[in-house]
């Protein structure tokens, strides 16, 4: 229910741009983003939590991140997971 359409194609398109690999960090920083907003809403905009947020947005700036920063975001998270 919280993904549309639109949002999976998004993210096959993005898939055959980044790969594999960098597809789950870009829905793993759109949600996180998403949260960041949807919390932001609800608490200082008095939004209600079944108000809808296009979820689009957040995974194209995730993509851009992706594109950018990737390759360091894993190192770092490969990184520290072997601490």
């Amino acid at each position: 229910g919280g993904m549309g359409g639109g949002d999976i194609k998004y993210i096959a398109a993005a898939g055959a741009l980044v790969g594999w690999k960098k597809v789950l960090l870009i829905i793993f920083i759109g949600a996180f983003l998403g949260s960041i907003v949807s919390i932001f809403q609800i608490t200082v905009q008095k939004k209600s939590k079944k108000s809808l947020i296009p979820f689009g947005p957040f995974l194209s700036v995730a993509t851009l991140i992706t594109l950018f920063y990737g390759n360091l975001l894993i190192k770092l998270y490969i990184d520290n997971l072997a601490q």
